[in-house]
C-alpha cells in the first residue's frame, strides 16, 4: 500500500499501530508521551474518530479516540432547558 496522497507530515496523531506494533518496546509511548519516532499520519477526523496511516507499515486505520464529540444519547433522552421552563430567576 502507498502513502496515502493527502499524508501530510504537519498533521501527526500518536497512537499505537496495531498492524507493526513499533512503538511496543518504546518507553516514551509505554508511558503515554510524545515520541520523536513513533507518530501517524492524521489523514482525516470525523468525531471522536481519526482516520490515520502509519508511516513504518503504512498501514490505514479508524482509531476511535474514545474521546469527546461523536456520541450519541439513547433516542428519547431529550436536552433539557436550563432553567425549567416556568422558574423565573430572582
Amino acid at each position: 500500500m502507498p502513502l496515502d496522497a493527502s499524508a501530510d507530515i504537519s498533521r501527526r496523531a500518536w497512537v499505537p499501530c496495531p498492524s507493526c506494533e513499533d512503538s511496543r518496546a518504546c518507553q516514551p509511548c509505554h508511558d503515554g508521551q510524545v515520541c520523536d519516532d513513533h507518530w501517524r499520519f492524521l489523514l482525516e477526523a470525523d468525531g471522536r474518530n481519526m482516520f490515520v496511516q502509519c508511516p513504518a507499515c503504512l498501514h490505514r486505520w479508524w482509531h476511535d479516540t474514545r474521546f469527546g464529540a461523536g456520541t450519541r444519547r439513547p433516542k428519547g433522552e431529550e436536552l433539557r432547558e436550563f432553567p425549567p421552563p416556568g422558574d423565573q430567576a430572582a
